[in-house]
């Protein structure tokens, strides 16, 4: 799972703590109770929705129930007995998707809906996190759609019976969900600033 960490963002990994160790500083002050307690301080850039609020908001919700409906409709497709449901070179594939399609939807759960300005770890959780693994989800899930037309090809198989239609509807429905998440987070306009900007936060 490593590899998924590094790849998507996730956020408890130790190597995503370290990559952003110098956005933070640690003080220590005195609780109410007269105790010394270290607490961390972040002083690296803000990264900011420059967008009205509601256009950005709209954004936003759309992109995290669009991950849902990519996740459910690839998970219905696996769920298909399809010509090629049993070989490898199609299902290895798709069921590698269900990995970047989990962190799409952690994604989901991270996006800024009512923060603003953003810590940078905060936005790489977020709308980074769904855009990588967007990219990932399209690229595996294409790689099994494309080996299933290939051996069709090359059985000279092109009856379809329900079970096919039904993959490859789930398939194509998840494919269009991933572009339109894309699209949509892709027109969010985010500006950084410096962290004094918002003293604050």
């Amino acid at each position: 799972m490593a590899f998924f960490d590094n790849l998507f963002g996730k956020g408890k990994s130790f190597s995503d703590r370290m990559r952003y160790v110098n956005d933070f500083k640690t003080e220590e002050y005195r609780n109410a109770r007269g105790k010394i307690r270290t607490r961390a301080i972040y002083i690296g850039p803000w990264t900011v929705l420059t967008e009205p609020g509601g256009k950005t908001l709209a954004k936003l919700i759309g992109a995290a129930v669009l991950a849902g409906a990519a996740a459910a409709s690839l998970v219905y497709a696996l769920l298909q007995m399809h010509a090629f449901s049993g070989n490898l070179l199609v299902m290895i594939p798709l069921c590698v998707a269900l990995f970047p399609a989990f962190y799409l939807l952690m994604g989901a759960f991270s996006l800024p809906y009512r923060q603003n300005p953003m810590r940078r770890d905060q936005y790489m959780h977020g709308i980074t996190r769904m855009q990588r693994s967007s990219v990932a989800v399209l690229a595996f899930a294409g790689v099994g759609v494309l080996a299933s037309f290939i051996l069709r090809m090359v059985r000279n198989d092109w009856l379809f019976l329900k079970g096919d239609i039904r993959f490859l509807v789930g398939c194509g429905v998840s494919v269009l969900c991933l572009a339109a998440i894309l699209s949509l987070l892709g027109h969010i306009d985010v500006a950084e600033r410096p962290n004094d900007a918002y003293p604050n936060s």
